[in-house]
């Protein structure tokens, strides 16, 4: 039985149907794509911001308590912003003052560093033993527009009505935070 050959308009049109399926699967990977690294990325900065106060808080435990107080807060600062300085974060990356987690007479950290990483206040669920809440926190703005230390490290990707990350905001702002509090 011969072959028989296909018009060549029938073979023109198949190539312009391959055509618009390869643009409308281009589209739909490129945006998976960028929604898997515009998402990782805050994901990686809350994960590391955790990491990062969890390492510190365990590194002002060592510091001796039998110091006068002012002294002992300062080494506790001290401590604090080593291990945070010495972090993978660049410095555009991480800032600390960080509101506190919640009421009470929670006082800064004194800023040795220019930065106040955390809170300190009297432990109220035992004041007679005279221990010390601590809390370390770093967070970033992580807003669409602003100052490059404000502005996500990944631009949003804007598609018709969606933007690609979309985060939750509070107060029009969007806060990337990661925070320990733990009893010295």
């Amino acid at each position: 039985m011969p072959s028989r050959a296909i018009p060549m308009s029938s073979r023109q049109h198949q190539l312009g149907a391959v055509a618009i399926e390869f643009a409308a699967l281009f589209v739909s990977f490129f945006v998976t794509f960028y929604a898997i690294l515009a998402y990782s990325l805050p994901l990686l900065l809350t994960l590391s911001f955790k990491e990062i106060s969890a390492d510190a808080a365990r590194a002002a435990i060592k510091v001796n308590p039998a110091q006068a107080p002012a002294d002992y807060v300062a080494a506790i600062d001290r401590e604090v912003s080593r291990v945070v300085e010495a972090s993978w974060l660049p410095a555009q990356w991480r800032n600390g003052d960080c509101p506190p987690p919640g009421p009470g007479s929670w006082q800064r950290l004194p800023a040795t560093s220019g930065t106040a990483y955390g809170h300190l206040r009297l432990d109220d669920s035992r004041p007679e033993d005279g221990r010390l809440l601590l809390h370390v926190c770093l967070q970033r703005k992580y807003n669409r527009d602003g100052p490059a230390s404000e502005a996500m490290i990944i631009p949003p990707l804007r598609l018709l009505s969606f933007s690609i990350p979309d985060l939750p905001e509070h107060d029009g702002e969007t806060v990337l935070r990661g925070r320990t509090v733990i009893r010295l």
